[in-house]
């Protein structure tokens, strides 16, 4: 289970790294093309943007350019988690600081994007009457909450596996 799983990560973290590569650039044309007036013409590519305001565009851009790197890490780490697993062996001390990384990366991934949205909010060319809302949501700070609580209990494992290892 623990091979498919690690497949699965690998096939996710691949998708999103090409969500990036494609998006990326493309959304940046779209600001180019929305900070013009809407019409931009670059080598072989002209650019029509007619509604679409360029806070919209920073905001998907930043997000992209913040999600994209961090979703890669989050699958680097579940990756090793998952070949400790494979392994036979998951209570070892670098899991324990993984689920800590992992919580972290999406608690800032989190906060960046808020602060995205309060930074564009605060720049009225870029969103004329349209406020994009700034929340968050309570069950992604539970879940940072259970990895960091889950981080603790890996730690306590190892330490405990340890213990186990030493007594005769």
């Amino acid at each position: 289970m623990a091979e498919i799983m690690t497949v699965l990560v690998t096939v996710a973290m691949w998708i999103v790294g090409a969500m990036g590569v494609i998006g990326i650039p493309l959304f940046s044309v779209g600001l180019s093309a929305s900070l013009s007036g809407g019409d931009s013409k670059f080598p072989l590519v002209r650019t029509l943007v007619d509604g679409v305001l360029p806070g919209e565009f920073v905001l998907v851009i930043v997000g992209l350019a913040v999600i994209v790197p961090g979703v890669i890490y989050i699958c680097f780490q579940l990756r090793h988690i998952l070949l400790t697993l494979a392994e036979g062996d998951p209570f070892v001390p670098e899991n324990a600081r993984r689920l800590t990384r992992i919580g972290t990366a999406i608690a800032a991934m989190e906060l960046i994007r808020i602060a995205t949205v309060m930074v564009v909010r605060a720049v009225p060319s870029f969103v004329g009457d349209k406020l994009p809302p700034i929340s968050t949501q309570f069950i992604l700070w539970i879940s940072v909450a259970a990895l960091f609580v889950l981080s603790q209990v890996f730690r306590e494992g190892t330490r405990l596996r340890d213990e186990e290892k030493m007594t005769i």
